[in-house]
């Protein structure tokens, strides 16, 4: 029993022994910068022969306490912690507590592979879209995607929009290759070349100018996958059918840092019109920005339009086209591309058309039968050279276009037989150089020259001799033709100083530009083989147009956090001048104009934004307002001008409230906006069962509108699918001149535009597209008088994947149109698709059958409070395409 307390006694002198040779080390952990501490960092004690005897991690204080013994000797203290420099010290005698601060740095992480992507993401004003997430087995091209993105929509033409605004740009792995001809790419880039679908918000095109100055564009950009950029890679498509269809394509597609291209050789008789990928979706108004408009087409062969239905079942053509994109970026930062189309085009049109003008007291009639042919040939050539810095931009941009155009109609109006003949020539210049440098002290200089020159004289010949109480004293003659030429030059230089930096930052700008223009005309009868004038003396035009414009400008822009705003102060002297002295026609307008505007944008929360605009412009028309001179537009339409300048004047107020949730992939946007405009002039129209002329009197109109507009996007994770609505409210109040009459007139249209596709069972999908319209149009002083229309454009498709390498699709459109008083029109159109994949070849074989229900014309019925149309047209029958493409 003694040994046992002997024993007892040795091990706790032994345990107090060691407790008296520990040690205790204490610290605190504070990041060096911010002075906040660090938790959850590894603390490890390692002897001399560096090796770990202790460690610890640090609480949420940053604080740890490690005992270590004494007999370790030296030790090193070793903190590592991911984001901050590794720290060591030798212990020594050091005092404690410690008060450690670690340096932060950062650590990029390699080799890590990412298993699960998601289908979206943010960063910052981009929006980043996983394109392997939403397409689909039957998808082939990448505008094929993009029309079921959440927040983004495409129109039948091909423009894209996000969240109801219209993009800007369309790049291509950061370069702009097709400018804003951007539906080329859409439907030829497969989309398994594509990684993802960036939407760049608030965007600027010049690097120089990025976060410089107030913007609220989209654009889109495709980010091109690494594996697609090795090599040149394209399709081959060739398709024949019955009743003697051919339809076939070549194009080659490259995708690097240094060079892009993108070539496609096209030609088809099925219904494809090819004038698609040369339509520029923003170059539409980039004269009108500048202070003119080109002079369109004045003269046409007749007057019914085209019907609301694919051009596919209506276009009887025989084209062909090529078009050709090249980008090369050089190592010193320049950049050089060219842009070349052609086209070659003949078509024919075989349609009936009955008008109908109602007033109180009568009702005026016209009907017209046409069948026509129209050939065509054009060609577009651009070549760019830039360099787009974040230190300078400097940009040439040479753009020429040639149009020529010949087209034949033979009609059947009011019992009469009419041959009429149609021709135009487009020739253009056009030449855009921007100069953008920032200097030292950060300030900026802006200074572009633009320079434009067009020309179209057209002709138009109708026989026999048309309006012969207007033109012959009323005497029957052979044949009518009307020339007209339109030269146009228009040259515009500003400069200007921006200085981005302060509270307010400030632009001061100076501009002057000059247009000039020459609008000559005359009219030719024809009696057997005798050409002599008309009997009036108002058949003739030689106006000469001279407008310059000089105006100094002041910006103002305030940032700051979650608002952005803007007020642009711009003070103009505009000069015009216009003469003929056939009429003793020459007249002088001076004008001092001040156009101010205004946009304010807040962030609200972290992703929805609220942006508000006024803007207050002036127009003072063109030279179409105001020639004297008797000018036939078509069979049976005459117009001239009786006053000068059709000013104007507009106040336009616009609000829109974009809502994004990215990662419940939800967006939502609203829109109002109210527009005025005030004219000091009016189109008087006065029909007669004969003929349509139209003057320019001196009557004021104002014209108020109101739209409101709203958009839902949703994407549904159980269904794996976007659910989307859109809806649209608009009222419109003006006043028409009519036969001799002032009629106010009011229109309100409704319309509602849900789109859907979801999997009904298995390999089977449904989608649903529909446009559902309801209008009004009233003549408020004849309340008898108004019309109400609904139409309905219903597209619904059953795509489905029955075997693995087999995909079977049926697609249905239906078009329903109901009014009172007039016919219900429904009509139902059904195609059919079959694509069977040899993986092995790289080859697709495709069946399409078009039109099942062989739908043979098409009636269209419009309807204003006092206007009707019942339109005819002669549509391709059922058609049954075979096609093998070829991936090269």
């Amino acid at each position: 029993m003694k040994a046992v307390y002997l024993f007892v006694y040795a091990l706790l002198l032994d345990t107090s022994v060691v407790c008296a040779q520990q040690r205790e080390i204490r610290g605190t952990l504070v990041d060096k910068s911010t002075e906040r501490p660090i938790p959850s960092a590894s603390v490890n004690i390692k002897s001399a022969d560096n090796k770990i005897r202790a460690f610890k991690t640090t609480d949420r204080n940053g604080t740890f306490v490690v005992s270590i013994p004494e007999e370790w000797g030296e030790c090193t203290l070793e903190i590592n912690h991911l984001g901050y420099q590794k720290y060591q010290c030798r212990l020594g005698d050091k005092k404690v507590p410690l008060r450690i601060e670690l340096e932060p740095q950062t650590v990029l992480l390699e080799h890590i592979e990412v298993k699960s992507k998601p289908k979206i993401r943010r960063t910052g004003d981009t929006v980043s879209y996983d394109v392997g997430s939403f397409a689909k087995e039957e998808d082939r091209s990448i505008g094929d995607v993009i029309r079921r993105l959440p927040g983004m929509e495409v129109s039948e033409s091909g423009q894209i929009k996000y969240q109801g605004k219209a993009i800007s740009n369309f790049y291509i792995d950061g370069d702009d290759l097709l400018d804003d001809r951007y539906s080329l790419g859409t439907r030829t880039i497969p989309h398994n070349m594509v990684k993802d679908i960036q939407v760049l918000n608030n965007h600027e095109h010049l690097k120089v100018l990025k976060n410089k100055r107030f913007t609220d564009q989209v654009a889109i950009n495709l980010v091109i996958k690494e594996s697609a950029k090795l090599k040149t890679t394209g399709e081959a498509k060739v398709a024949a059918g019955l009743p003697n269809i051919y339809d076939g394509e070549v194009n080659s597609i490259l995708f690097n840092k240094k060079h892009k291209m993108l070539h496609v050789l096209s030609g088809n008789n099925r219904g494809k019109d090819l004038r698609g990928d040369f339509l520029g979706y923003n170059r539409d108004n980039s004269l009108a920005r500048m202070g003119t408009m080109p002079v369109n087409n004045l003269l046409a062969l007749g007057t019914v339009g085209a019907p609301p239905i694919p051009k596919q079942h209506y276009f009887m053509n025989n084209s062909g086209g090529i078009n050709s994109n090249s980008l090369v970026n050089l190592a010193t930062g320049w950049q050089a591309k060219i842009n070349l189309q052609g086209l070659y085009d003949r078509n024919t049109r075989d349609f009936n058309g009955y008008t109908y003008y109602l007033t109180p007291t009568e009702i005026i009639t016209f009907d017209e039968q046409q069948q026509s042919e129209i050939e065509s040939l054009l060609g577009a050539f651009r070549l760019l050279i830039n360099k787009n810095e974040s230190n300078m931009f400097l940009n040439n941009a040479l753009s020429v276009e040639y149009e020529k155009e010949h087209g034949l109609a033979s009609l059947h109006t009011n019992d009469q037989q009419i041959k009429a003949q149609l021709n135009h020539r487009i020739r253009g210049l056009t030449n855009l150089l921007e100069y953008v440098p920032q200097l030292r002290s950060g300030n900026i200089i802006q200074v572009d020259w633009y320079v434009h020159y067009g020309e179209k004289p057209q002709s138009l010949a109708i026989f026999p001799g048309v309006s012969a109480d207007v033109l012959n004293r009323g005497e029957p003659y052979t044949g009518t033709t009307q020339h007209l030429r339109v030269p146009n030059f228009f040259s515009r230089i500003s400069a200007g100083y921006r200085m981005p930096k302060g509270r307010i930052s400030q632009y001061y700008n100076a501009l002057l530009s000059v247009e000039d223009q020459q609008l000559s005309s005359h009219i030719n009868i024809y009696q057997g083989a005798s050409v002599y004038p008309p009997s009036t003396d108002s058949a003739v035009n030689n106006l000469h147009w001279r407008r310059s414009q000089f105006s100094v400008s002041a910006s103002y822009g305030w940032k700051r956090k979650r608002i952005e705003a803007q007020l642009n102060l711009p003070i103009t002297f505009q000069h015009t001048n216009f003469d003929d002295p056939h009429y003793h026609l020459d007249e002088t307008q001076r004008h001092w104009l001040f156009l101010p505007s205004f946009l304010m944008k807040y962030r609200a929360w972290q992703e929805d934004e609220l942006d508000f605009s006024y803007t207050f412009t002036n127009n003072f028309g063109n030279i179409q307002d105001v020639y004297r001179g008797l000018v036939i537009r078509d069979y049976r339409s005459l117009s001239q001008n009786s006053v000068g300048i059709n000013e104007s004047h507009t106040q336009t107020f616009r609000a829109n409230y974009r809502l994004s949730r990215t990662l419940s992939l939800l967006f939502s946007d609203v829109g109002l906006q109210y527009t005025t405009t005030y004219r000091k002039a009016m189109i008087a129209h006065t029909v007669s069962n004969d003929i349509s002329q139209t003057v320019l009197l001196p009557i004021p109109n104002k014209i108020g509108a109101l739209q409101l507009q709203a958009g839902f996007d949703k994407y549904i994770f159980p269904i794996a699918s976007t659910v989307k609505l859109r809806g649209m409210w608009t009222l419109t109040d003006f006043n028409q001149f009519f036969n001799g009459e002032l009629l106010p007139f009011q229109n309100r249209n409704v319309s509602l535009q849900p789109d859907i596709e979801l999997k009904v069972w298995k390999s089977i999908n449904l989608s649903y597209r529909g446009n559902l319209s309801w209008s009004t149009s009233e003549q408020k002083d004849h309340p008898e008088l108004v019309n109400r229309i609904f139409t309905a454009s219903q597209h619904i498709g059953l795509p489905s994947l029955p075997f693995k390498k087999v995909f079977i699709g049926v697609n249905g459109r239906h078009l329903y149109t109901q009014q009172r008083e007039q016919p219900h029109v429904s009509y139902f159109f059904l195609d059919a698709f079959a694509r069977y994949r040899l993986k092995k070849w790289k080859t697709d074989l495709e069946l399409n059958l078009t039109n099942l229900t062989d739908v043979r014309t098409f009636e269209t019925y419009a309807v204003t409070a006092n206007h009707q149309t019942h339109n005819s047209y002669e549509l391709r029958g059922r058609m049954a395409i075979l096609r093998a493409v070829f991936t090269l």
